[in-house]
């Protein structure tokens, strides 16, 4: 087995791989430093040799393992949104997901600090006309794991992908939920049958934030 040094993987992707190991439970403006302080200890143009060593300290010795055998591990395609881009993109392939679905559903994306989804699930699903949500209930599944900011969507099985006056207040009572949470929303999306409405493009979300 070679190891990552071995692989003569370029410095800025060791980097990437170390940076993305702290955000899986390090709050977003705290991982450069941890970063940081990591490589001033193994510098990435080591790694050849510091990847076969072992730390006393447990934190450091669990990202050696971690990039280790992260080099070993298939990794599953993630799809990672852009802001203007990321919505015409996750616009379009919620459109065919939801193709087929009769019922009204709300679909929740939990994503990294690279805007990477880590987590995809049907949240409700409602009658022919009516889907029940609660902020509480979204919340509440975002924390299961790593998420640093969430994208929802629910279909229009009428066709319609004009939001109602019930979509616009939900989203508006989510966005305040996942500001007090440190959760932000940073897309909503109304799906019909073949288009699709989307909040951050019309202005309705403000979809920036701190991550690059």
């Amino acid at each position: 087995m070679t190891s990552l040094g071995e692989q003569n993987l370029p410095l800025t992707q060791i980097h990437e791989l170390i940076e993305q190991y702290f955000a899986t439970f390090l709050a977003a403006n705290t991982v450069d430093k941890a970063t940081q302080a990591f490589e001033q200890t193994f510098p990435p143009g080591s790694a050849v040799t510091w990847l076969n060593q072992s730390s006393q300290d447990p934190l450091w010795n669990g990202l050696l393992i971690a990039l280790r055998c992260g080099q070993l591990l298939p990794h599953p395609h993630q799809v990672v949104l852009g802001q203007v881009y990321g919505s015409q993109q996750m616009g379009a392939q919620l459109a065919h997901d939801f193709a087929n679905w009769e019922q009204e559903r709300l679909l929740l994306l939990c994503l990294d600090t690279k805007n990477q989804i880590v987590k995809r699930q049907v949240i409700f699903q409602g009658t022919l006309n009516s889907c029940p949500a609660h902020p509480r209930e979204i919340m509440q599944t975002a924390l299961t794991v790593a998420t640093a900011r969430i994208v929802i969507a629910h279909n229009h099985p009428s066709g319609d992908v004009n939001p109602s006056k019930k979509d616009v207040e939900f989203t508006k009572r989510l966005q305040l939920a996942g500001e007090i949470m440190g959760l932000p929303l940073l897309d909503s999306f109304v799906i019909g049958v073949n288009d699709y409405f989307s909040f951050a493009e019309q202005g309705l979300v403000n979809c920036n934030t701190d991550s690059h």
